[in-house]
C-alpha cells in the first residue's frame, strides 16, 4: 500500500481566497441569523405594545413561494396612519389568492425603515429560532474552516547545514 501524496502547497492567491470565503460565511452567518432574530423580536414587541388597528390591503410582494399583503394601518382610534406596511402572518398567502377587504386586530410596529403590522397569531419563535440556527451555522462552519486552513502545514524549508559540516574534509 502506497502512502498518499502530500497536498500541494498553497499559492498567495489560494491562501486569500479561502480567508475571503471564511470571512464570507461568518458574515452571511452573522447578519442573516441577526436579520431573522430581528424580525421576531420586533414581531414580539409588536403583539405586546404595539398599536392595535386594522390594515387595508392595496397591493401584494410575492416571492418564490407565498406572498404578504401590503397596505394601509389605521388604529382604532384613528389617530396612527401608515402606508405602505407590510403584513406579517401566521397563514401563508399564495399568488392567485384574493385581495381581503380589510384585516381587522392587527398591531403595527412604526419601524423607520419600513413599518409592519403583526396579526394576533403570527408566533415569532420560529424566527427567532431559525435565526439563531443561522447564526450558530455561519460560525461554525467559519470556525471549522479556519481550523481546517490553520491544520494544513505548509512544506518545510530543507534544513541548512551546520557549521561544523562546513569544514574540508581532511586529506590523506
Amino acid at each position: 500500500m502506497t502512502a498518499p501524496k502530500p497536498p500541494r502547497p498553497l499559492t498567495r492567491r489560494g491562501r486569500v481566497l479561502i480567508w475571503f470565503m471564511i470571512v464570507f460565511v461568518a458574515m452571511v452567518g452573522v447578519g442573516g441569523g441577526g436579520a431573522l432574530i430581528a424580525e421576531g423580536l420586533n414581531g414580539r414587541d409588536a403583539q405586546a405594545d404595539g398599536p392595535v388597528g386594522s390594515l387595508t390591503p392595496t397591493d401584494r410582494d410575492c416571492g418564490r413561494d407565498s406572498c404578504a399583503w401590503i397596505g394601509e394601518f389605521v388604529s382604532e382610534d384613528g389617530t396612527i396612519t401608515r402606508t405602505g406596511v407590510l403584513l406579517s402572518d401566521a397563514e401563508r398567502t399564495r399568488h392567485g389568492d384574493p385581495m381581503p377587504a380589510r384585516i381587522d386586530n392587527v398591531r403595527l410596529h412604526d419601524d423607520a425603515g419600513r413599518p409592519t403590522a403583526y396579526t394576533v397569531d403570527y408566533n415569532p419563535g420560529p424566527r427567532m429560532a431559525a435565526g439563531v440556527f443561522v447564526l450558530m451555522f455561519g460560525l461554525v462552519m467559519a470556525a471549522l474552516m479556519v481550523r481546517s486552513v490553520r491544520r494544513y502545514k505548509r512544506p518545510a524549508a530543507p534544513p541548512e547545514p551546520a557549521a561544523s559540516d562546513t569544514t574540508p574534509p581532511a586529506q590523506a
